[in-house]
Order: C-alpha cells, then sequence, then structure tokens
C-alpha cells in the first residue's frame, strides 16, 4: 500500500492529467530531502557519523510532511467501504490538506497528524517515490538510456513475494485491502497475491529495468495471469527466461514458477529466450513458447450450458443413509425433502460415480414452511445455524435453513432433463460422467444440463482437454477446471447430433463403466493406468483404443481431415508423439500454447 508522487499530489489514489493540486509543495519538500541526502553522501564515511546523523533526522523530517499528507489521502480509501463515501472523505480531507499547508494553523495541523497516525497504526504504508526521494526524482543520468538524466528508477528486483490465493486474500487480509489492490493495480480481485508484486515491481522499474520473482504455478493462470503476467506484455515488457513448473524444494508442497522480465533497454538484450531451460522463439504470459496472443472470446451458444452445483454452506444439512432411513420410518413425509447429494470425491471414486449420502433440502420455503417437517428443521437448527449465525453475509444469517445459494437457473436448466453431465472442479485428470438430474449436486462440481452422447463425447476428448489445460488454473498439479475459461470459450463442433459422435462416445462410457466395475475402482485410479505407458492388459488397451477412437471422431466432426486419419494422432497424453498433420485452413483452429 502506498502511492505514487502523482497520486499525493492530486491527492487521490486514482488521479486524472488534470489534478495536480500539491505539486509545488511536493517537490520543495523533495529537494530540500535530496539535498540533505547528497550532503550526507558527501560526508567522509568515518570522521562525521554525528553529522550524518543530523542530516538525516533533517531530511526525514522534511519528507514527514509530504508522508502525512500521502497518508491522509490514503486513509480516506481505508476508512470507509463503499466508493460514494471514500469520494465524499477524501474530499473532506482535501480541505482539510489546504488549510494545513496554506495557513500551519496549530489545530488543522494536529488533525492532520492524527488521521495520517491513526491509518499508519493500521497500515504500514510504504509510498517507495517518498522513502528513496534519490532514485526516483533526483536528475541522475541512467547508464541504461545513454545518460539521460530524470528517467532512471530501480534497475532491478530479485524476490520470492508471499504466497495468498486469490479467494484468501480477502478472508485473509480484509475487504479493503483486497479493493485496495483491484483499485490501485486495476486487477482482479481474485488474483493471487503474488500477481500485484510483478505488477508493483514493473511499475517501479521505470522505462529501463529488469526483475525476477519466485511465485506458484498459477502465476500463468486465470485471473492471476490476467492481472500480473499479461498486463506486463501488454505494456511492452519481455519474458526473457522462466521455468514454467519446479516443485518447490522446500517443506511446502508447491509447484512454483520463476519468471525474469526486462522493459527498455535491458530487453533488447535478452536474446535468445529460455523457458525451462530450452531456447525458445519466445514466451508468453502462460510460459508457453510462443508470442502473446488475445485469450479465446466467451461463446454465447455455450452460455446456458455450464453452472456450478449448489452452495450447500453447512456440512449440517447433509446426513447419512442411516440416518435417512431413521428419519424417514419416524415420518414419511421427510423423504420430501431429503435428496441425494453428490460431491466431486463420488464423481472421481465411486466405481459407480454415485453419491454416499443424502442432503436436507427446504429449498425456497419460508420458515413457518419448513416447519411443516420438524424433525428435519431441528437437525438443521442444531447442526446449521450456529455456524450461519457467524458468517458475514446478512441473507446467510437470517435465511439460515436455506442453502448458500440454490443455484435456481440449474434447477430450471435441468427440469426437463433426465440426466445431466458433471466434472469434478478439481481433478487429476479431466473426467465426466452422467447423472441423473434428481439429485443436488455440490458446489465442487460443474453440472452441464445436455442428454445426448455427442457431449459425452465432445468433452471427454483430448481436444477439449488439451484446450482446458491450457486454459484453466491448476491447484498444485491437479486441474481446476474452471467452466468460464475453458467451456464458455470452447467451439463445439457444427453438428452435435453427429451419429459417429454419438457412437463413439456410448461405446467408450459403456466399456469404460464395465471396467470400473470389475475392477471395482473410479474413474481417477482408472485414468492412472491408461495414462501409464508400462501397463499394456488387454482391458487397458482396449480402453485406449476407445478413447482414440473418440478423438477421431471428434476431430472428423471438425472437419480437420478430409479423410479418415491414420495413426493416433492425439495419442502424447497417453506418451506417444503426435505426428505433424495440421488441420486444414477450414477448421476452427486450437488455441495457441
Amino acid at each position: 500500500v502506498g502511492l505514487s508522487l502523482d497520486q499525493i499530489r492530486a491527492f487521490h489514489w486514482a488521479p486524472t492529467a488534470q489534478q495536480d493540486l500539491f505539486a509545488d509543495a511536493i517537490r520543495q519538500t523533495l529537494d530540500d530531502t535530496i539535498d540533505l541526502r547528497q550532503q550526507i553522501l558527501d560526508l567522509a564515511d568515518a570522521a562525521d557519523t554525528r553529522a550524518k546523523a543530523r542530516l538525516l533526522d533533517d531530511a526525514t523530517t522534511f519528507t514527514r510532511r509530504a508522508r502525512d499528507l500521502a497518508d491522509l489521502c490514503l486513509g480516506a480509501f481505508f476508512s470507509e467501504a463503499k466508493p460514494a463515501a471514500r469520494e465524499k472523505e477524501r474530499l473532506r480531507r482535501l480541505a482539510l490538506a489546504r488549510a494545513w499547508l496554506g495557513d500551519d494553523d496549530a489545530d488543522t495541523a494536529a488533525e492532520v497528524r492524527r488521521l495520517a497516525a491513526e491509518f499508519r497504526s493500521e497500515i504500514p504504508a510504504f509510498h517507495w517515490m517518498l522513502e528513496l526521494p534519490e532514485v526516483f526524482y533526483a536528475e541522475r543520468p541512467d547508464p541504461l538510456a545513454g545518460g539521460k538524466p530524470g528517467v532512471a528508477w530501480m534497475d532491478a528486483f530479485v524476490g520470492n513475494p508471499p504466497f495468498l490465493g486469490g479467494r484468501r486474500v480477502r478472508s485473509e487480509l480484509g475487504d479493503a485491502y483486497t479493493e485496495w489492490l483491484g483499485t490501485a493495480f486495476e486487477a482482479s480481485m481474485n488474483a493471487d497475491l503474488s500477481a500485484h508484486f510483478f505488477t508493483r515491481a514493473h511499475a517501479l522499474l521505470g522505462p529501463h529495468g529488469a526483475a525476477g520473482l519466485i511465485a506458484t504455478n498459477t502465476i500463468a493462470q486465470g485471473d492471476t495471469r490476467t492481472s500480473g503476467l499479461a498486463k506486463l506484455i501488454a505494456s511492452g515488457a519481455a519474458l526473457y527466461d522462466a521455468t514454467d513448473s519446479l516443485p518447490w524444494p522446500g517443506e511446502a508442497a508447491v509447484t512454483v514458477s520463476v519468471v525474469h522480465f526486462a522493459v527498455g533497454e535491458p530487453s533488447d538484450h535478452t536474446r535468445p529466450f529460455r523457458l525451462g531451460g530450452r531456447v525458445v522463439p519466445a514466451i508468453n504470459s502462460r510460459l508457453r513458447p510462443t508470442p502473446e496472443r488475445p485469450a479465446p472470446a466467451s461463446l454465447s451458444a455455450n452460455a446456458t450450458l455450464s453452472y456450478n452445483g449448489c452452495l450447500v454452506l453447512g456440512l449440517g444439512f447433509t446426513i447419512t443413509t442411516d440416518e435417512r432411513a431413521s428419519l424417514v420410518t419416524r415420518d414419511g413425509r421427510n423423504a420430501e425433502r431429503i435428496f441425494p447429494y453428490l460431491g466431486g470425491q463420488e464423481v472421481n471414486n465411486s466405481p459407480t460415480q454415485t453419491f454416499s449420502r443424502y442432503v436436507i433440502s427446504f429449498g425456497n420455503l419460508s420458515l413457518r414452511e419448513a416447519e411443516a417437517w420438524p424433525d428435519l428443521l431441528e437437525i438443521v437448527r442444531e447442526r446449521v445455524k450456529p455456524e450461519r449465525d457467524r458468517v458475514r453475509r446478512d441473507t446467510h444469517r437470517k435465511y439460515w435453513w436455506h442453502f448458500g445459494d440454490k443455484r435456481p437457473a440449474l434447477q430450471a436448466a435441468l427440469a426437463p432433463l433426465p440426466r445431466c453431465l458433471v466434472t469434478s472442479i478439481v481433478s487429476k485428470h479431466l473426467l465426466f460422467a452422467w447423472q441423473p438430474t434428481d439429485r443436488i449436486f455440490s458446489h465442487k462440481l460443474y453440472v452441464f444440463p445436455v442428454a445426448t452422447w455427442p457431449w459425452f463425447t465432445v468433452l471427454q476428448s483430448r481436444i477439449h482437454a488439451a484446450w482446458t489445460w491450457l486454459l484453466s488454473s491448476t491447484m498444485k498439479t491437479d486441474l481446476n477446471y474452471s467452466a468460464s475459461d475453458c467451456f464458455d470459450t470452447f467451439p463445439f463442433p457444427p453438428d452435435m447430433a453427429d451419429e459417429a459422435l454419438a457412437d463413439a462416445g456410448e461405446a467408450l462410457y459403456t466399456a469404460r463403466a464395465a471396467y470400473l466395475i470389475a475392477e471395482n475402482q473410479g474413474l481417477t485410479a482408472t485414468y492412472n493406468q491408461l495414462k501409464d505407458a508400462a501397463i499394456t492388459t488387454e482391458p487397458i488397451q482396449h480402453l485406449r483404443a476407445l478413447h482414440d477412437a473418440l478423438d477421431r471422431a471428434v476431430i472428423r466432426a471438425y472437419g480437420w481431415y478430409q479423410h479418415d486419419p491414420d495413426g493416433h494422432p492425439l495419442r502424447a497424453t497417453q506418451g506417444h508423439p503426435i505426428p505433424p498433420r495440421p488441420p486444414p485452413h477450414r477448421a476452427p483452429p486450437p488455441p495457441t500454447p
């Protein structure tokens, strides 16, 4: 948290070009400070310690006024929760600052210092350009710009920023800090904290410099990518050396990326680019060896075809099979409000992808209406309400017998269908399975309200898998499926009633289901075997052949081949090379890695 000189001069965290309210005061402060600091540098190293200390105290006194002005402004942002209230408070403090700088009234000065100190006691702001004026303000020559004065800022950064996942930034550091990151860096508030260290380092380098930082591998994924590396490249930075995936050598079980970037003159001397130690023609914001390109756009045809499952928001809603049996025995009407409940673990690990627990749901019923099922309401009152009483959102506390998010659009989309497709959001492999629509799906699942075989065929193909692994993020090394990134943007074949697609998908699904039951294992264990080249049993080889046939059917559905392809063009995911055969020009191109 901190302000630039432009922000301090304008007394605004988002200044416009016309705002320059305190330019003279700031300029005089920094001129005096730099003069004193230069005197410190001119003194002999050993003999003048006391003189240096005195000059440093004087320099600190000169910058205190500018620092108080900056903290007074920032305090307006952090003292209010809404933009309108923040602006009102900023204007009040602006009037106070003008009075303070105009007549140096003792009471006004005391109020300014009180407000600034109050802010600093809560948030230790660091205004780089005030703390290091000889770096950012002085007219020193820049050797990277041919000795041109007044353009040199920081030359380089090297660091290992702290990691905090995007959603945890708000819960760990608070609403105000999260909103500050979104405002100050013009970034997604879902981005990991490390993304802002990259953009901050880039901003402080000025027109010339280089930086090397460590982050988790999510730096090249999702909102963190668009808020960090993509912004750097868009502003002219070059990623010249990176390691996209490296197990952290310490105790933390994380996968990290190491990224070096340069701007200005240093970027002209960074070739050849290196990614993972290999020379490559370019490095893009996904840490892939190709030039940067825009992200795929969302397609309107896909807008109503994927939904996140219900956010129950309280494990107390769930009950065991035995509990359900007891409740129904006690009162048969209880069955009306008890539903099968399915999560990601069941989809990935059950041989039949079936549920293992139930959930109590009162839908949109009022509390009076829910009292018609007293046994169930009492369970929710005892197991859910105490937890809901502590949550932040008013509606979740008030309607404690309701799910946190009932996903009404999902329920409406599923109503006319006998079955739908689901996939676990976090999974080692990209896996899809059919499910009846009579159950409640956990928020750990994505649900697709489609019922015909071609949808399974295309989604389970390695064409969609390649697209998904490129555009979604990861959790450690597992896939973190994001429908907004990899489903909404995915161009399906033009004919989703193609019989060849249906036949290929049904053949694979039927054989896969039989194998799971025969081996009494789930999808994750089975796909571990499918992707292990050392396993060559007849059933596994048969499933591999069916996957190859499925992929061929999908390729033909896109029109990528004018005749049946030979070989197995997408067996790289099973350890086999992809033949170098590009699709014809009329095909919708897959995304550039």
